[in-house]
């Protein structure tokens, strides 16, 4: 039975790190950020209608891998519930659980990761500001409790 792994975490975390490791083990990886650079966007965001076209084509690869009987890890954010709780929605309706880890560390931490990748061009190197990236930690929504994630800190 394939294996449904949710990545949930902010900038600099440690998701993709991980990510790579289960990928190479043979497991699917679904990235928006590969997604979005794949489609030939680099300093600018594309426009909503794209971004959703792209995160359909995510689900699609989802639903694909899974038939196949192949292992998915959901290399995404995953800052809101209801995303969480639709990527859930969709490994059960494939009959699957999935677990969730959620990636953490302390700040300055995080900002240290993000500031190294600022310099770097390939899709994983999100460029942002010590200051957005404030504003993204301190708006993240973190799991609750009876969301039973296992938290990894790797700070």
């Amino acid at each position: 039975m394939p294996k449904v792994t949710l990545l949930c975490g902010p900038a600099g975390a440690g998701k993709t790190s991980y990510a790579r490791k289960l990928e190479q083990r043979g497991a699917v990886r679904l990235s928006m950020d590969e997604a979005v650079w794949d489609d030939g966007w680099r300093q600018d965001e594309p426009p909503q209608e794209r971004l959703d076209e792209l995160y359909a084509g995510l689900r699609q690869t989802f639903d694909r891998a899974l038939a196949d009987g192949s292992d998915v890890v959901v290399d995404l954010s995953l800052a809101d519930r209801s995303v969480r709780d639709e990527w859930r929605r969709l490994a059960g309706a494939a009959g699957v659980s999935a677990e969730l880890l959620v990636f953490t560390a302390p700040f300055e931490v995080l900002w240290q990761r993000v500031k190294r990748r600022n310099d770097e061009e390939h899709a994983n190197a999100v460029r942002l500001t010590e200051s957005r990236l404030r504003l993204y930690v301190d708006g993240f929504d973190w799991p609750a409790a009876d969301e039973g994630a296992q938290v990894i800190n790797t700070g």
